[in-house]
């Protein structure tokens, strides 16, 4: 964020070696994607039949002291020759988003998801690239806010076979270098979070989660996710 001491967040680090250019064309695209979160949170409040499509972005929610992040993913070429055709090639890992939700700028094809969680019982799904466009994920705080009438989304990112045509018969399997940009919607992390009063049923649909601030969340999600790789 651009004011760390309102955020509680690193003062922004650039890299020393990079152009010129790269300082205040990443800092541009940060502003348009807080621009463009605002925009989707509006939408939101209003799929939740909230009364105040500002809901969101109410201060103290989601003002300049959001713990947004944004972060640039390098997936380089690839090229070897594959003994199983059937084989996947993981570039990342299954996981939910931990904050609000994610604002994706895709680099080409790879990313899959699951609708469902169950993984006996789903399978994986292609998101088609566009070009010139955005992808939307939704994250665990959204879920949680949500009572889990909207589930965070299971996601992946494999390696795709730009040789799939090549009639030489050669196994050769070659992947684009492929890069992405995600700029991670946090909430202020002083923002206490508990299922949203339309999306809670007494009788049908309890609420299933206790009030916890946005940034205890956070950090509640990464530990969690820090014992999980730990023990694989």
């Amino acid at each position: 964020p651009m004011n760390s001491e309102l955020s509680n967040m690193p003062p922004r680090k650039f890299p020393v070696n990079a152009s010129s250019n790269f300082a205040p064309a990443t800092t541009r695209y940060y502003s348009a994607m807080e621009n463009l979160a605002q925009i989707l949170f509006r939408g939101l409040a209003m799929a939740l039949k909230l009364d105040d499509t500002f809901w969101f972005l109410q201060e103290g929610r989601f003002d300049d002291g959001h713990q947004c992040a944004l972060r640039i993913l390098n997936y380089p070429e690839l090229e070897y020759v594959q003994t199983d055709a059937s084989a996947v090639h993981i570039r990342a890992g299954e996981h939910t988003d931990y904050g609000a939700m994610t604002i994706l700028k895709s680099g080409g094809p790879g990313l899959q998801l699951q609708l469902s969680k169950d993984a006996e019982s789903s399978t994986w799904i292609d998101v088609p690239h566009l070009e010139d466009s955005f992808i939307i994920n939704l994250g665990d705080l959204m879920q949680r806010w949500t009572n889990d009438k909207w589930t965070s989304t299971l996601h992946r990112v494999v390696a795709t076979n730009n040789n799939e045509n090549d009639r030489t018969g050669d196994g050769l399997f070659k992947s684009a270098r492929r890069q992405s940009i995600a700029f991670f919607v946090n909430m202020n992390g002083n923002t206490t979070v508990s299922p949203l009063e339309t999306c809670v049923d007494e009788v049908t649909h309890p609420s299933k989660y206790e009030p916890i601030k946005a940034s205890e969340h956070l950090i509640q999600r990464h530990n969690q996710s820090m014992m999980a790789k730990h023990e694989k």
